[in-house]
C-alpha cells in the first residue's frame, strides 16, 4: 500500500517535489561535468598544438592556453555551485550521507595556468 493511504495527499504532493527538485539538480550537476569534460580535452589539444607549433619552430603562444584554462576553472567553479545546491536540497529531504554523490558526480580539481 505504500506510505501514505491516499495518492493525491498533500505530503505525496511535497515528496514528489522533493524527488523533482533532487532530480533537476543532479541533472544540472550532469550537464556541468559534461561541460567540464569538453573544457578539458579542448584543453588537451591546445596543448599538443602548442607542442607542435613549438617542435616546427612556429611561436606558440600560451595565452591562449590559458584562457582556456581560466574557463575550466570557472565550470569547475560552476559545477561546485551546483553540487553544494545538491548537497543542501539532500540535507532538507533528510539524506545525511552523501557518499553517493561524491562517487556518481566527482569534481575534478582546478588546473594550474601554464607557465612556457
Amino acid at each position: 500500500m505504500g506510505m501514505f493511504r491516499d495518492s493525491d495527499t498533500p505530503e505525496i504532493d511535497i515528496i514528489k517535489e522533493m524527488a523533482e527538485a533532487l532530480g533537476s539538480t543532479g541533472i544540472r550537476l550532469e550537464d556541468a561535468l559534461a561541460r567540464i569534460e569538453e573544457a578539458r580535452k579542448e584543453i588537451e589539444d591546445l596543448f599538443r598544438s602548442y607542442d607542435e607549433d613549438r617542435d616546427n619552430g612556429d611561436s606558440a603562444d600560451p595565452a591562449v592556453i590559458n584562457d582556456a584554462i581560466s574557463r575550466y576553472n570557472s565550470l569547475v567553479g560552476k559545477a561546485e555551485d551546483v553540487r553544494r545546491s545538491l548537497l543542501i536540497q539532500r540535507e532538507a529531504c533528510g539524506f545525511r550521507i552523501h557518499r553517493e554523490v561524491d562517487i556518481h558526480y566527482p569534481i575534478p580539481a582546478r588546473m594550474k595556468f601554464f607557465k612556457s
